[in-house]
């Protein structure tokens, strides 16, 4: 966005075209959603829309900032549900978590699909054009850092501990996920919550980046 001081009303602005570009990329695409309509959704003009954006492009980083920021906090609702009450000392426990924290993050799985489509979109736009690679990967870095944050909240409650670096388990885990949503849209699943990918291999694959906190004498 441009470098000019956010005031109260230009904050509400741009949140209101940022909602409104999202359900005119939901519905059209990135590449061929009209500045005009999201501005008429927006309920601004062109002229509101260039005062806040440099581009298209410069939007939906900020519609994906406002995403992820919206699915780190489900994510840490997840976790917190899925391990209040756990037993740590249950063998199984790391599996029933994360399998519960799984259910309940693609509880709205449509959505995320949605959103999929999207980003796939403009990552390979980003790839193909190197303007855009700096801002697309400091937006990214922010999402897996916010999910690295939430890490500790799921291990110490387990008393677990990572043996890879937070960022690259986050970076493997979100890989993962997208892989689910691809084969659910591909495959035309209708319900992504009984995936194999989450109720098998997320467990496994989560286990072998965890190890068990060495209990001190």
């Amino acid at each position: 966005m441009t470098s000019r001081p956010v005031t109260r009303r230009r904050a509400e602005t741009q949140r209101r075209v940022v909602a409104a570009a999202y359900d005119v990329f939901a519905e059209l695409g990135i590449r061929d959603a009209p500045v005009e309509l999201i501005c008429e959704r927006a309920g601004f003009t062109r002229g509101a829309f260039y005062s806040n954006f440099a581009s298209k492009e410069e939007l939906f980083l900020a519609v994906y900032r406002t995403q992820m920021a919206e699915r780190a906090d489900r994510l840490r609702a997840a976790v917190e549900a899925a391990v209040a009450g756990v037993d740590p000392g249950d063998p199984e426990a790391v599996t029933q978590v994360l399998r519960q924290a799984g259910t309940l993050f693609v509880e709205s799985p449509a959505a995320d699909e949605t959103w999929y489509l999207l980003n796939a979109e403009f990552r390979a736009q980003a790839l193909r054009q190197p303007e855009l690679r700096a801002s697309t990967a400091a937006a990214e870095r922010e999402f897996h850092d916010a999910l690295a944050a939430i890490l500790p909240l799921l291990l110490d409650r387990l008393r677990m501990r990572l043996t890879v670096e937070p960022r690259d388990a986050v970076i493997t885990l979100i890989a993962l996920y997208e892989t689910m949503l691809e084969r659910a849209i591909l495959d035309e699943l209708t319900d992504t919550a009984d995936s194999p990918y989450l109720t098998e291999v997320l467990p496994r694959l989560f286990a072998a980046l965890t190890a068990p906190v060495e209990e001190r004498a």
